[in-house]
């Protein structure tokens, strides 16, 4: 059962970006963009949960931007192999 957390609604935050970390019901956590989102949280957060969401949240976003990398890596490395491929082809078909 959702439990009501205080909220400081009349004084109101100017900053200059902001972001939620929840964690789902299955135990993932995630970074929410949209703050105007309903949230409805079954407790308030404790310590330890803020920081372990905060760790994840920064691990997920490193790994994503690594497998870009790698990716990326991976599509030049193809890239360069179909060139060599059509570059030995083109030999082959020269020697004949």
């Amino acid at each position: 059962m959702p439990i009501d957390i205080p909220t400081m609604a009349g004084d109101g935050l100017r900053v200059r970006t902001a972001f939620l970390v929840v964690q789902h019901e299955n135990g993932e956590w995630e970074a929410v963009a949209d703050i105007g989102k309903q949230v409805t949280p079954d407790h308030a957060p404790t310590v330890i949960e803020m920081k372990f969401g905060a760790s994840e949240v920064v691990s997920d976003i490193e790994a994503s931007k690594q497998a870009a990398i790698t990716a990326h890596q991976l599509m030049a490395m193809t890239a360069q192999l179909q060139q060599a491929a059509a570059h030995q082809s083109l030999a082959d078909k020269l020697k004949l």
